[in-house]
């Protein structure tokens, strides 16, 4: 088979990114050329560098591309490998400049590529599992053999790569924008160490989802993990909280407030209970300090928080005596303590049920 057999528009893509025709001829030949139409996305295979090249380029040791590399969460490689691309030695020569600024420790540089690189294969993970290069689940992919997914792929490529870097610099400078102002309103407010935080937290589970998850198909599944998604993301930050983290059936949220993280946990136990696809949820809200570190939290107030959710009836809203008492005298609240319960490695805690008491009263405290 030669290069007049394939799809034109496989053949130009593949020549504009710079592969060889001899290497599309070699790919043919032995069944990957699906595999080099992925690999073009880092640029010609013929281009390819080692470690030891980008080193002598940069002036970035082995050793420190290497701890890089791993925090990033790549395969390791060996110095004088040819695996590398245009695209590594340009990340080089930004982490040099990021060193060489003394701006970024060497370690807190690493700890930000472990974030980095945890998230972007999430992401790149779902695009690739959701998105039209190999077809969404439940989809008919039709024939599948190497020229027609190299042609799937090269055209995907093709059409959405270019747009993703620039969504995502734009995503994270929201992001970057939003954290900086929280860190300059605790600055403002006395803290002296803004990993340590004082925040609402709360978790919210879906009831009954191992149950569920047992009598639906993988497409049936796919739909309720993705409405679950939605409504979560979406009552969470309409109310001004911010998702941290989907745990499977559970999502942890927080909030600056305790007022706002009641309302989430009420607004969510409401939207589940109306809808047809979901079962109930019950949750579970903390208030008080933790250590912020890599984009989660940890602490005391984090596992009483997550302890409390599993203790919950479907459909209500357990919260501890701190929350209660920041949210006692405002909101529309009705508040019923519960006799205290011992937890295991957090001991006694005090809490409540909350929920809405409507549109005009005040809060109500009953007591068991």
């Amino acid at each position: 088979m030669g290069l007049d057999e394939l799809p034109v528009r496989l053949v130009e893509m593949l020549r504009e990114r710079g592969v060889r025709d001899s290497d599309i001829l070699n790919a043919l030949e032995d069944g990957s050329i699906h595999f080099l139409a992925v690999d073009q996305l880092l640029g010609p295979p013929s281009s390819r560098i080692s470690a030891n090249q980008i080193a002598k380029a940069t002036g970035v040791e082995v050793l420190v591309l290497r701890r890089l590399w791993r925090a990033l969460g790549f395969r390791d490689f060996t110095n004088d490998e040819m695996v590398f691309t245009e695209l590594d030695l340009q990340a080089a020569h930004s982490l040099k400049i990021l060193l060489g600024e003394g701006e970024l420790p060497r370690e807190i540089a690493l700890q930000l590529a472990r974030v980095m690189g945890s998230s972007m294969a999430r992401f790149a993970e779902a695009e690739i599992v959701s998105s039209s290069a190999f077809g969404a689940l439940g989809d008919e992919f039709g024939e599948v053999d190497p020229i027609s997914l190299a042609d799937r792929f090269t055209r995907y490529s093709a059409n959405v790569v270019p747009a993703v870097p620039q969504l995502l610099v734009y995503t994270w400078l929201r992001h970057l924008h939003a954290a900086s102002r929280r860190a300059m309103l605790a600055f403002d407010n006395g803290a002296q160490n803004v990993a340590v935080v004082e925040l609402a937290i709360g978790f919210v589970d879906l009831v009954g989802f191992t149950v569920i998850s047992q009598q639906l198909s993988n497409e049936e599944l796919a739909k309720v993990v993705g409405r679950f998604e939605q409504v979560s993301f979406d009552s969470v930050t309409n109310a001004g909280g911010r998702i941290v983290k989907m745990i499977g059936d559970e999502v942890m949220f927080v909030a600056e407030d305790p007022m706002a993280a009641c309302e989430i946990g009420l607004r969510l136990a409401a939207e589940y209970r109306r809808d047809s696809l979901l079962s109930e949820v019950r949750a579970g809200i903390a208030f008080g300090e933790m250590l912020s570190q890599d984009g989660d939290y940890y602490g005391p107030i984090v596992n009483t928080a997550s302890r409390i959710v599993n203790i919950a009836a479907p459909g209500t809203v357990l919260i501890t005596r701190e929350v209660a008492d920041h949210v006692r005298d405002e909101g529309d609240f009705v508040l019923r303590a519960l006799q205290p319960r011992y937890l295991k490695d957090i001991g006694s805690v005090e809490l409540y049920v909350i929920r809405d008491s409507g549109p005009t009263s005040k809060v109500a405290l009953s007591s068991l």
